[in-house]
């Protein structure tokens, strides 16, 4: 199910600095330079750039380079072609007279030279058994996790992290890359969770005492565990919350035990990083809850929300334990809260609030028909349906509660509008 961590020894001594002709570039966090210009290239761009180099010389179809980048996600020839025309920009090569990236019609691309590896000061040439696994998409996510968390941990057991810095200044750039990173976590898909998990790594490589990003990798890794333990290419699990994994004991497998353990590491050495960033205390609450620490995971929620008072995720989270726990009020009360804050934070959060404004009003109103507060129900579907017209689940549980309360007209009314939009199966009748 996991990628298992004693298969990783090999690929823990790849290189990762090359030379390309004039160019040096970092594979780990993206960095390009030639000594008169200097870039960082974007997440797909990169893991392009080293699919190539895992294969130079080979000819590579569209369907391999799509397959490698993008998984099971459907993608046109044409993101391909806008993929390789970023990497030839960032190469400066040319298409008509390439010196890296040739065409080939009809068969696909082919990368024309072999990298070297920079190592003390020395460059070899880089065979191709030593890039292989550089070239599975997940074990480079999954080696960059391992070692920086695992350097973190060892570090934290055996020294105490006294010698930590003071939080850096980030550069504009690894600000960008923040945001862009946590932009992609808030969407919790498998695709956008593995982006946001390399970004963070990128930044933590360039800036090894930022605690928000090891923070935000912690989160991630946890996500990962609990959301997508399936292979790749299977269908996803469909119960994807918190007390659902614990139940169906998900989360305490051996591979998920050690991406927890990892994932505990960063974040605890994000809190003394950054002991006053309310998203580091709300991440590694979350690390304690998935461990069943559900004591620790409430303080530290408790501290993020002290904090920062709008701090919704952290209020969704700890409304979880509190129906774990079974008090359905307090939970019912701190969803309420929850999607007020996000409401405050709607127009300047609208990528991070999207995702979870119609899922957590949807959850307010269920929790109140379970709790015997009807008319409380009905507000809260209508209120998610306003702003998401044709929202599934908002739709289906206002009709059930109209059919409950003998409005069987307005009932079929939302029924139709549900099957000529989204649900033609529907049976109206």
């Amino acid at each position: 199910m996991f990628l298992k961590f004693n298969k990783l020894g090999a690929s823990l001594s790849e290189p990762e600095i090359v030379t390309i002709k004039d160019w040096r570039c970092n594979l780990i966090t993206g960095e390009l330079s030639n000594g008169q210009t200097k870039q960082t290239l974007e997440p797909k761009t990169i893991e392009l750039l080293s699919f190539f180099l895992d294969n130079h010389s080979k000819v590579l179809s569209k369907e391999q380079i799509i397959a490698h980048l993008w998984g099971e996600t459907v993608v046109s020839d044409e993101v391909l072609a806008k993929a390789i025309s970023k990497l030839r920009k960032a190469l400066n090569d040319s298409p008509k007279a390439p010196d890296f990236i040739e065409t080939l019609p009809k068969r696909g691309y082919r990368f024309k030279i072999a990298p070297q590896s920079v190592s003390d000061n020395h460059i070899r040439i880089l065979s191709k058994s030593s890039l292989s696994t550089r070239s599975q998409k997940l074990l480079l996510i999954t080696i960059s996790a391992v070692v920086v968390a695992s350097a973190i941990f060892y570090k934290s057991t055996n020294s105490n992290d006294t010698n930590i810095a003071s939080e850096p200044t980030l550069s504009s750039e690894l600000i960008s890359l923040k945001k862009q990173a946590d932009d992609y976590y808030f969407q919790y898909t498998r695709s956008d969770n593995e982006n946001a998990i390399r970004l963070y790594e990128r930044i933590i490589a360039a800036e090894p005492n930022f605690g928000p990003a090891q923070s935000g990798l912690a989160t991630a890794l946890v996500q990962k565990v609990l959301r997508w333990p399936n292979e790749l290419g299977t269908p996803d699990i469909s119960h994807t919350n918190l007390i659902e994994a614990l139940n169906e004991n998900r989360l305490s497998t051996p591979e998920a035990i050690q991406f927890l353990k990892r994932a505990q590491a960063l974040g605890e050495r994000a809190v003394r990083l950054a002991p006053n960033d309310y998203s580091v205390h709300r991440s590694l609450g979350l690390v304690y809850a998935a461990q069943s620490n559900f004591d620790l995971a409430l303080q530290h929620y408790d501290k993020a929300i002290e904090l920062n008072p709008n701090a919704w995720g952290a209020m969704i989270n700890k409304s979880e334990i509190l129906e774990q726990r079974q008090d359905s009020l307090a939970s019912l009360t701190l969803l309420k809260k929850a999607y007020q804050a996000m409401d405050q934070e709607y127009d300047s959060e609208k990528v991070k609030v999207r995702p979870w404004h119609s899922k957590v009003g949807i959850a307010i109103a269920n929790k109140s028909n379970e709790l015997g507060q009807s008319e409380d129900a009905e507000i809260w579907y209508r209120r998610v349906i306003n702003k998401a017209p044709i929202n599934l689940e908002a739709n289906l549980g206002l009709m059930e509660l109209l059919k409950s309360k003998g409005d069987t007209s307005s009932a079929k009314e939302i029924c139709i509008k549900l099957q000529l939009s989204v649900k033609p199966e529907l049976n109206c009748e």
